[in-house]
């Protein structure tokens, strides 16, 4: 009987391997899923790169799509801003340039002009150009919501927040997006391998075949990762089984919570406000912008300075007023960009692109919902599929050594 017990134990560890097989290559296909973030190997053949990095560049061309057409309207988010309340959360920081350039403006023209001046007329003007100041803010912000298009490409900055060198972030998004149902995928391969292994076991006892142990381990292997897949993504409905139990893809089933994460990878990483105002003050369009600013300040810069015209033309001093009005100009553009930042905190409130993206996710439906997760691998399930066979063949192989 003891010569016995080494068989039966084999026999009897048959489920535990194909257990162990249906999960190592399902951690094996997640793996490949995400990693490396970068080509490994030797390009363009030996090596490998994780498939949603490979594919990074179609698969952010559809969240483009699915950001900018399902989930936003552009020109509705930039209505949400009030001008006034932007005009108030960006004055103060530049109160100090304005005092400094009014000053310089003023001396530029005669140097003890605003020495000169009573110091009521002084705070006069500095008040008076802070209004102006707070104007161009607010004409800038109205232009910005009449022709939003033409200054702020927002497929563009969708588009380069998840490629390229911020591919991590695509992955990141995925990762958390469709965290449980990875666990799953990973976890689900040893049940269903063990399931498959008991019927392996009893096929053992009967007809000890060696050569049947590889082709188990390919049938273990494949069933487990598309079964996985499967049970993640359908039935998009929620579907009643023996006229008790409802199931739906699990995927599917977390519509509500999958929205919110989404929401807020978008609301912060992509479509953050830093983003969106670096895009306005640096991107393509940020010529345009910066020009239209150029020019308010100037035209108030004249405005303000109507009465001293005819004094400055008498004296000859014109064209000192022509460059200290182009400098004035330049010094309050600088000084409006780089102070935007002071708009941030505001601007995250007033747009509230979570909780837009939230409720907008949450109303798609099943078919739209589900190529948000799948497209990023739906090409390349069935090359997911085959490794595990693969790796499930070599394994069962191995099997054999110990039986």
């Amino acid at each position: 009987m003891e010569s016995l017990l080494p068989a039966w134990f084999a026999i009897l560890s048959i489920p535990f391997t194909y257990g162990f097989v249906g999960w190592f290559t399902n951690w094996v296909a997640l793996k490949m899923t995400f990693y490396p973030i970068r080509f490994y190997g030797i390009p363009p053949i030996f090596g490998w790169q994780g498939i949603i990095p490979r594919k990074a560049n179609k698969i952010g061309a559809k969240f483009v799509e699915v950001i900018t057409e399902k989930l936003l309207n552009v020109h509705d988010l930039v209505k949400k801003i009030d001008a006034v309340v932007a005009e108030k959360e960006i004055l103060p920081s530049l109160e100090p340039i304005i005092r400094e350039a009014t000053i310089d403006f003023a001396n530029s023209i005669d140097p003890q002009l605003w020495q000169k001046m009573p110091e009521f007329i002084r705070d006069e003007i500095i008040i008076k150009i802070k209004r102006e100041s707070g104007n161009i803010v607010r004409k800038v912000i109205y232009d910005l919501q009449k022709d939003i298009y033409s200054r702020l490409d927002v497929k563009n900055l969708v588009y380069s927040k998840l490629t390229g060198q911020n591919v991590t972030i695509i992955v990141e998004m995925f990762q958390k997006v469709g965290g449980p149902e990875f666990t799953f995928i990973e976890r689900s391969g040893f049940f269903f391998g063990f399931l498959l292994g008991l019927i392996q076991m009893v096929f053992w006892y009967f007809l000890p075949i060696p050569w049947t142990l590889p082709i188990q381990g390919v049938i273990v292997g494949y069933l487990t990762n598309y079964i996985a897949i499967e049970m993640i993504f359908r039935p998009l409905e929620p579907k009643f089984f023996f006229a008790k139990f409802q199931y739906q893809g699990l995927f599917l089933k977390r519509q509500k919570e999958v929205s919110a994460s989404f929401a807020k990878i978008v609301a912060e990483k992509i479509l953050s406000p830093a983003n969106i105002l670096d895009e306005l003050l640096y991107g393509k369009a940020a010529d345009i912008l910066l020009e239209d600013i150029r020019k308010e300040i100037a035209n108030q810069v004249d405005k303000i300075a109507t009465i001293t015209k005819p004094a400055i033309l008498a004296s000859g001093k014109w064209k000192h007023y022509e460059e200290a009005r182009v400098r004035i100009a330049h010094n309050l553009t600088a000084a409006t960009v780089s102070n935007a930042k002071e708009l941030e905190a505001y601007l995250f409130e007033t747009l509230a692109l979570e909780k837009t993206i939230t409720e907008k996710m949450i109303a798609l439906p099943p078919k739209d919902f589900e190529s948000i997760l799948r497209s990023a691998f739906q090409e390349d399930e069935l090359l997911l599929i085959l490794i595990g066979a693969v790796l499930g063949a070599l394994v069962g192989a191995s099997q054999l050594f110990i039986l």
